[in-house]
């Protein structure tokens, strides 16, 4: 029986995580300039051309990557896309970044270690993701203006290093220290209270 174009889709998507987690895995373990696309082919179970047809180069597919971390992220943010920040959203967002971390923390800790790779950060420099992460802080700082803190910029920065060394510290060091993880827990809420 032939397939039905909706079972196309699923096979046609299901390479695409295929192909993206594999890349994820061997440009955080090997660095992204040292793998090539026959390696990634070879790894991911499929020839050369089948990988060029899902992604038309290497750059091409580490910007599907880190849009795609990016994403998971930004879903959790002004839930209902109306541009403006509520308190409740910004609390939503702490929590469900923290929970998607949580969720799986191999997956981070491969895009951690892509992200700050040099060429990667040269990368990000030339597309239009780094104008995408300029509009969720330039809402987080309108969010600290409305909220009345006298340094919203300053505040939005603080936050967002915060979240982010939350975010290191659990993927890089928690199984090396016997951290009770209800510490983790007060710590988030130590956060929300802090910029709620």
């Amino acid at each position: 029986m032939p397939r039905t174009k909706e079972q196309y889709r699923e096979i046609r998507e299901n390479r695409k995580e295929i192909i993206m987690g594999t890349a994820l895995a061997l440009f955080a373990k090997e660095g992204f300039g040292h793998v090539s696309i026959a390696s990634l082919a070879s790894h991911a179970g499929m020839s050369k051309g089948l990988m060029y047809n899902y992604f038309k180069s290497k750059d091409a597919l580490l910007e599907a990557i880190l849009n795609d971390g990016i994403e998971k992220i930004a879903r959790q943010f002004d839930t209902n896309k109306d541009g403006v920040l509520t308190r409740e959203e910004f609390a939503h967002f702490i929590r469900q970044t923290l929970r998607i971390m949580d969720a799986d923390m191999s997956y981070w800790t491969h895009f951690f270690r892509l992200m700050i790779q040099p060429n990667v950060k040269e990368y990000l420099a030339q597309t239009s993701i780094g104008e995408y992460i300029g509009q969720y802080f330039s809402m987080m700082v309108d969010y600290f203006r409305r909220a009345g803190f006298s340094d919203p910029e300053l505040e939005a920065l603080q936050l967002t290093a915060t979240i982010e060394g939350y975010m290191l510290f659990k993927l890089f060091y928690n199984n090396l220290a016997d951290i009770p993880g209800i510490l983790f827990k007060q710590m988030e809420e130590k956060i929300i209270h802090q910029y709620t």
